[in-house]
């Protein structure tokens, strides 16, 4: 996986690539005027590609320039240290335990090979995902890193699947839901947006993926 997605980064003629760079520009103009430094990707259901569009669009914003910080928020289905073929077992686990508050951000998040982009994959598999997402290590953690870079993207969990995806949006300040083309039913779509709405952070976009 890890040499496909490196693929679609690098190729500036792809469809792919013109196409999220297309994404990347109009989110950055939402984002200017929202004010927003945190974004979660969300979806209405698992399987709609939430994560594929989060790590594409993070590379984009990175290929851009700008210092771009992918975090890994669906601590259920973690899957960014395999697509950038990290170490596992570092990561946001770390904001759990007797030592959580004397952890550092940059102890959490490693570089990958493609330039000014830098991820924090979830670490070590969790028992209750949702003890780490609700402290304030978390929280703290998310302060840190809107000060050291200039895109912060949340690979969260999908809507109707964890009541983590609500955590995580009491923290960011903007959120996109990604619906795959042939995937849930309108209705579904519109629930998850409706849902989101109720939530602190603004609705961004919503991003339709038929990948």
């Amino acid at each position: 996986m890890t040499n496909e997605l490196a693929h679609q980064f690098v190729s500036d003629t792809s469809v792919s690539s013109q196409e999220f760079r297309t994404l990347r520009n109009n989110l950055s103009l939402q984002t200017s005027r929202h004010d927003v430094s945190v974004l979660l990707i969300t979806s209405a259901t698992a399987g709609e590609g939430k994560s594929y569009v989060a790590a594409n669009l993070a590379a984009s914003f990175a290929v851009e320039g700008k210092r771009t910080l992918l975090v890994e928020g669906n601590l259920h289905r973690p899957i960014l240290a395999a697509v950038f073929d990290l170490q596992p077992n570092k990561g946001l686990s770390s904001l759990v335990g007797a030592d959580a508050a004397s952890v550092k951000a940059d102890d959490l998040i490693t570089e990958t090979k493609i330039q000014k982009l830098a991820v924090a994959p979830a670490g070590e598999s969790l028992a209750d995902p949702a003890t780490l997402l609700a402290g304030s290590a978390f929280k703290a953690f998310l302060d840190q890193v809107k000060d050291k870079f200039d895109v912060v993207l949340i690979d969260g969990p999908a809507m109707a699947d964890a009541s983590e995806a609500g955590l995580i949006a009491e923290l960011a300040n903007g959120v996109v839901v990604v619906a795959k083309a042939d995937g849930p039913s309108k209705r579904d779509v519109a629930q998850t947006i409706a849902q989101v709405r109720q939530l602190p952070a603004a609705l961004i976009g919503t991003v339709l993926n038929q990948a």
